[in-house]
């Protein structure tokens, strides 16, 4: 993947503590109180705040008052030089975007409000080869105070998977383009569409370039089963503490990448996706288990190895004979793989119109085989 950062633009964001005629000093929140509420995998460990690297990670806020700022830090990057790109919105207005720049800095989130109760969505849209976002704090005007945030949705749904789920090159024009922030966006995939489709809260551990058990381009780093123990990918030290956000559904979608240029052999890739779906069910014994032959997958290339065909009948035996086993919980789902007029996103990626066809395809399997009305 090439590095083209793109430019640092913050829609006219302050970045130094607010001018004007307010009296007092600005209210300064901890990134650590209890009233934020982050979903996603977080690092909690660091007492200067919360880190963040998976794409769909979120930070929801309640406030007072008629301004908001928060302080983030872009931590060092060790693949793409790009800066980690947010979307945030305010009372429900239309989101914005948010680059996040060098060194620890105060963006002006929101000025000018009415009084009253606010309440702040803020929510990762680059994945963690972008690297990971340190949460600073908050800062609300003189005399304002944080709320409680509102309730958390009670559904739940994760999804594990590649490129295909972290939005990569969803926003380019052709698949000529290559990796960067700007063409990345979580928001669109197809993930983030059937979540809020169904009033779920979402969690996704995906990461572009990693398979079940072979990486694009043999990359020797961690297979998606090692990253999925972990808090955040790069940090090994950080267990996941599966306890700590129970699924109803969790959605495998993996593959395209064990598959990148030749097979990997069939029971190298049969045993490695069985025992990332077995640890699945160890951690969530009463969750559904989707695996999901992807649109990315596909026949025509590499040329002759007919990866589609193979994958289809490798996951889908997997789950028959698991369901043949008494897990009545665990499905196979296929969605077309990706079509020219719907066009392509950067590198052969899937577009946005793919995107928003497996969502309105997935979503009715998820809402039936879940029982959600």
């Amino acid at each position: 993947m090439t590095r083209s950062p793109p430019p640092l633009l913050l829609l006219g964001l302050a970045l130094a503590t607010l001018a004007g005629c307010q009296h007092g000093a600005p209210v300064q929140v901890s990134p650590r109180a209890p009233e934020l509420r982050f979903s996603g995998r977080v690092d909690q460990r660091d007492p200067q705040g919360p880190r963040l690297a998976w794409g769909g990670t979120s930070l929801t806020a309640r406030f007072t008052g008629t301004s908001l700022g928060v302080r983030l830090l872009d931590l060092g990057k060790l693949e793409e030089a790009a800066p980690n790109r947010f979307r945030f919105s305010v009372d429900g207005a239309p989101f914005r975007d948010l680059y996040v720049g060098e060194g620890p800095l105060l963006y002006r989130l929101a000025e000018g409000l009415p009084p009253g109760e606010h309440t702040l969505r803020l929510e990762k849209e680059t994945e963690p080869a972008v690297g990971e976002t340190q949460v600073l704090g908050l800062e609300l005007d003189p005399e304002a105070r944080l709320l409680p945030a509102p309730p958390r949705l009670e559904r739940r749904l994760e999804f594990i998977g590649d490129s295909g789920l972290t939005g990569f090159g969803i926003e380019g024009k052709s698949a000529q383009c290559s990796f960067n922030a700007e063409t990345q966006r979580h928001s669109l995939t197809w993930a983030a569409l059937t979540a809020h489709a169904l009033q779920a809260e979402l969690s996704v551990v995906a990461y572009s370039g990693k398979g079940v058990a072979v990486n694009y381009a043999n990359d020797p780093t961690p297979t998606v089963p090692e990253l999925y123990t972990r808090t955040l990918p790069r940090r090994e030290d950080g267990p996941w503490d599966f306890t700590a956000w129970v699924p109803d559904a969790v959605v495998i979608q993996l593959g395209a990448n064990d598959f990148w240029k030749e097979h990997p052999g069939e029971a190298r890739f049969r045993d490695a996706y069985h025992s990332l779906v077995t640890s699945i069910r160890g951690h969530y014994p009463q969750a559904h288990i989707v695996c999901v032959l992807g649109s990315g997958v596909s026949d025509a290339h590499p040329k002759d190895l007919q990866a589609r065909t193979l994958v289809r009948g490798l996951v889908s035996g997997l789950v028959e004979g698991l369901r043949q086993a008494g897990d009545t919980r665990v499905h196979f789902a296929e969605v077309p793989a990706n079509r020219e007029d719907e066009g392509l996103g950067c590198l052969w990626h899937p577009s946005r119109k793919t995107h928003q066809r497996t969502a309105e395809q997935m979503t009715p399997l998820l809402r039936d085989w879940l029982g959600w009305k």
